[in-house]
């Protein structure tokens, strides 16, 4: 799987688990979560596609 692929199951992932999140879920749990799905959205927007190529190989 070449990096772009990864980015977004891992952000589809974190999605599903903070949608699903009990509603007794603790709140710095929470902000973790947010934070991390914030971390790899802004990698999956920053990234080049010749990024990509370059670590395939």
């Amino acid at each position: 799987m070449n990096r772009r692929s990864v980015l977004e199951h891992e952000i589809s992932l974190l999605q599903k688990r903070i949608k699903e999140a009990p509603k007794d879920t603790p709140q710095d749990l929470r902000k973790i979560w947010d934070e991390e799905l914030e971390g790899k959205e802004l990698e999956l927007n920053n990234l080049y596609d010749d990024d990509e190529d370059t670590n395939d190989r």
